[in-house]
């Protein structure tokens, strides 16, 4: 959930070295044409809908759900996994990459309206090292440019991973050494995969990943801007 830019670039570069990544995508120049949304509301914020640029990609957007933290849905009904379009084809290429180790990549959050943040922050009753601060500075989710993500096998199980989605706790930390081989096996594919299609890693948040151009994307999107597209 937290956005933490001075952290990025090298809580990125530990999880390279841990992980030993496999050669880079091609970098997303911004001069090739990126896929717009069939939703022509969505498509006006420059947001899509992540099934449209991969369907294998599936979604369990806990916000829209009571399985959350704060224990009552947040999100309208029919609620969508969006992200920049950019940010969804750098998913799309993690997603392949773990599809080679019999892996599927599942959402548990994507574009998150600004007043759902400030929502989170005051459940959290303001721990900011678990959930951004929006009246500091605007969450990547927010964005569209932040993803929580997880893994599922190719026939939909659930992974054996770390923690369950908003555990705050030590475990939670991307650079945590679970005793378990099997769930640090995991962890490592997605971190690989993540930060081989060009996304950077949270340090309080395994599942927690920033596209690592962000910064091209600085306005939030409101809710309100967006809710007649679903």
């Amino acid at each position: 959930m937290r956005l933490l830019p001075t952290l990025l670039p090298a809580a990125a570069a530990l999880m390279l070295t841990q992980c030993r990544p496999s050669p880079p995508p091609p970098l997303i120049d911004h001069q090739t044409p990126l896929p717009v949304s069939r939703n022509p509301v969505f498509a006006a914020r420059d947001l899509i809908a992540v099934r449209e640029v991969d369907p294998t990609i599936t979604a369990d957007l806990r916000y829209g759900t009571p399985d959350n933290f704060t224990g009552t849905p947040l999100y309208p009904a029919k609620f969508p996994a969006l992200l920049r379009p950019s940010t969804a084809v750098r998913l799309a290429y993690a997603n392949r990459i773990v599809g080679k180790q019999g892996f599927r990549i599942l959402i548990w959050d994507a574009y998150r309206p600004p007043s759902v943040q400030m929502r989170l922050f005051e459940a959290s009753q303001h721990n900011d090292t678990f959930v951004a601060n929006p009246r500091n500075a605007p969450s990547q989710h927010s964005c569209g440019t932040a993803v929580d993500v997880t893994l599922v096998h190719l026939d939909g199980r659930p992974a054996r991973m770390p923690t369950g989605f908003d555990a705050f706790t030590p475990e939670a930390a991307s650079n945590y050494l679970h005793p378990d081989p099997e769930i640090r096996h995991n962890l490592r594919v997605l971190q690989q995969a993540m930060t081989t299609a060009g996304f950077w890693p949270l340090p309080a948040e395994w599942w927690h990943y920033i596209d690592r151009d962000y910064k091209r994307y600085p306005g939030t999107i409101e809710l309100d801007d967006i809710r007649s597209g679903f």
